[in-house]
């Protein structure tokens, strides 16, 4: 499915005005993007266990940003559906926004599991009994990123780079973290299975298909985030993006 793409600068532009002349708080966003990904997590990869069994295992890794709190509210989403188990990683904390404090919060009192080191996720990943991780959240960095990767993410980034092919899928939010938003991978792709854009795709959302079908790899793209009106999706140019969703769709398989 083609689809139109929008630009970091226009991404960015697109955002205050959602929370300007849109009215929307960052609260409402953070929601309704968090939402959608849990959404299409839970239709690209169902979780059904049975029974009395526990239920499958999700990693979330966490970034300091917007980014980060979309990933929070997916994760606790998809626990409060019953679908799966989040382990969250959060390892540089806003400590000047009480939003993501709050975040934290409603998943600590839905009893999530939360690592604090590089190699406790290691362990996890290479513990491929039935408690181990089943999916990867990949909510480090969005389309402002800029490279290059900086610690305490450069030592993770290069170990999903260096092991995907032994790893769960991965499903990143916006962008495949580490990528640069128009160009794509720069010197490490943690090689991401499912991408969610939000809003609208941004340019390095093409390319994530044209690599999946270069190296032979199923790829999957959802878009999600609706929440803008036909008015400024035209000023942005983007108003292919609102007529994908049918219904009260609140994702689109692209």
């Amino acid at each position: 499915m083609s689809f139109k793409t929008l630009s970091a600068k226009l991404a960015a532009q697109l955002d205050q005005e959602l929370m300007s002349t849109g009215a929307y708080s960052i609260d409402q966003l953070m929601e309704l993007a968090g939402l959608a990904v849990a959404k299409a997590i839970y239709k690209e990869y169902p979780s059904a266990p049975n029974q009395g069994s526990a239920l499958p295992k999700i990693l979330v890794l966490v970034g300091p940003g917007n980014n980060g709190g979309d990933g929070l509210v997916a994760a606790r989403h998809l626990k409060l559906w019953n679908a799966y188990e989040p382990i969250i990683y959060y390892p540089k904390r806003s400590t000047k926004n009480q939003l993501y404090g709050n975040l934290v919060k409603q998943l600590e009192n839905l009893g999530a599991e939360e690592v604090s080191t590089l190699e406790k996720i290691i362990e996890l990943l290479n513990d491929k009994s039935h408690s181990g991780i089943a999916l990867i959240l990949d909510s480090l960095f969005g389309f402002s990123f800029k490279p290059p990767i900086r610690e305490p993410f450069k030592d993770l980034i290069n170990y999903l780079s260096e092991n995907h092919k032994s790893l769960p899928p991965i499903v990143s939010i916006d962008i495949p973290s580490g990528w640069d938003v128009d160009e794509g991978p720069v010197d490490t792709d943690i090689n991401s299975s499912m991408l969610v854009s939000l809003t609208a795709p941004k340019p390095c959302a093409q390319k994530f298909i044209k690599l999946g079908d270069e190296k032979g790899e199923h790829k999957s793209h959802y878009l999600g985030g609706r929440f803008i009106t036909p008015t400024i999706a035209k000023k942005y140019g983007i108003e292919d993006v609102l007529g994908k969703y049918k219904g009260d769709d609140l994702i689109v398989k692209l």
